[in-house]
């Protein structure tokens, strides 16, 4: 609305500059108001009345406030370009401290906190309003399976301050590695963010301001010390809220007077808080370490798994690739083999075994006998390094 008001504004005000000067030109005297010389008017009588006045030139003061309008139409549009351009620069950080893109928190928890509270949203506790005339208040309708998995989804994504896509990311990430619990895997990989980190411990009151905090390069990290590398790893600044931690990092705020300050500001306003087990942090030097993964029971939200698998895995949910392994390992079943051989899937291997398919002709014939008589490719009783049933 800022924005169409402050282009509206400058059409009004590029008129205006144009038109409000024209106002006050005098008339030239060989042209009349629709711009027709006095040769032209010649050619047809004219009626001129005895009180009609002379032409008088135009005058210095005349020209001076001419000068002026244009220049007050001019500082005019010249305020209304700068407060669009204030307006659309104080957006942009708006969303760049907000991915979620919901700025009124208030609003946001008053509809997601009947379903569990998020800690990380907001410092101040939800204002109850107190409704003047009940019977104005509407009904509420009866809550479906896909709007409660919806709602389970947003108070996630709100608590860690992330969007939809980044939330998919990391979805796709935790079913690709964590296939027995991948919620428990999905919740791992929230916690070791690094604006996370810097809420756990205390030292920001909201996941909006660790994530200000991160992007102001306030946070240093220095990662742990492996064979390979022939010196000591160096601290190095991290101004990225998403940068996954790793087990054994160490995590500091900058060595600057700004940024110490700003950090145990933070935590003498909040107060000691419960640092979980898997993290330390030292209050007085601001030095912690990322020891290990976030146990299930130390989340810093309450969720509910099975509206999360339901939103995740149902038929609208993120697109995963879809795998099949042997059973009892790890290696998985291809789906192409050259030469036209059936996948060695559990079904497939026991249709074979029953012989289904190998008396069928024309295009209902399986693959295993393309270009042969009777004699099928496939033999489902063998065995080696590529099959295993």
């Amino acid at each position: 609305m800022a924005r169409q008001a402050c282009l509206l504004g400058l059409t009004i005000c590029a008129f205006g500059a144009l038109w409000v000067p024209l106002t006050f030109v005098a008339p030239q005297p060989g042209a009349n108001r629709n711009g027709v010389g006095e040769s032209v008017r010649r050619q047809r009588p004219l009626i001129i009345s005895q009180d009609a006045r002379r032409y008088v030139p135009p005058s210095s003061t005349n020209g001076s406030f001419n000068l002026f309008c244009r220049l007050s139409v001019a500082g005019a549009c010249a305020m209304i370009a700068s407060a669009a351009q204030k307006q659309q620069r104080a957006e942009k950080i708006v969303v760049r401290i907000f991915p979620t893109r919901a700025f009124r928190r208030q609003k946001l928890m008053r509809r997601l906190e009947p379903f569990g509270e998020m800690p990380a949203w907001s410092r101040q506790p939800l204002l109850r309003k107190k409704l003047i005339q009940n019977w104005r208040k509407r009904p509420t309708r009866r809550l479906s399976s896909y709007g409660r998995n919806l709602y389970e989804r947003s108070r996630l994504r709100c608590h860690y301050n992330i969007n939809v896509r980044q939330l998919t990311k990391y979805v796709l990430r935790a079913f690709k590695e964590g296939r027995k619990h991948p919620i428990d895997h999905l919740m791992a990989i929230l916690e070791s963010r690094i604006d996370n980190f810097c809420w756990r411990v205390g030292i920001a009151p909201t996941m909006a301001a660790a994530r200000f905090i991160v992007r102001e390069n306030h946070i240093q990290v220095k990662s742990q010390r492996r064979s390979r590398d022939y010196k000591e790893p160096e601290w190095v600044t991290v101004n990225t809220p998403s940068y996954l931690l790793k087990l054994g990092d160490e995590v500091r705020v900058r060595p600057k007077p700004r940024s110490q300050g700003l950090a145990k500001k933070n935590q003498d306003e909040d107060g000691p808080v419960e640092v979980p087990s898997h993290l330390e942090w030292d209050r007085e030097s601001l030095v912690g370490r990322y020891n290990d993964l976030c146990d299930s029971q130390e989340v810093g939200i309450t969720i509910n798994e099975d509206f999360l698998i339901s939103k995740f895995l149902g038929p609208q949910g993120v697109r995963q690739r879809h795998i099949r392994w042997f059973e009892g390992t790890t290696i998985p079943i291809y789906k192409i083999y050259n030469g036209g051989r059936i996948r060695p899937t559990p079904e497939n291997i026991l249709n074979m075994k029953r012989g289904f398919g190998l008396k069928a002709k024309g295009y209902k014939r399986p693959p295993c006998l393309w270009g042969r008589t009777n004699n099928p490719l496939n033999d489902p009783w063998e065995y080696g390094s590529k099959v295993k049933v």
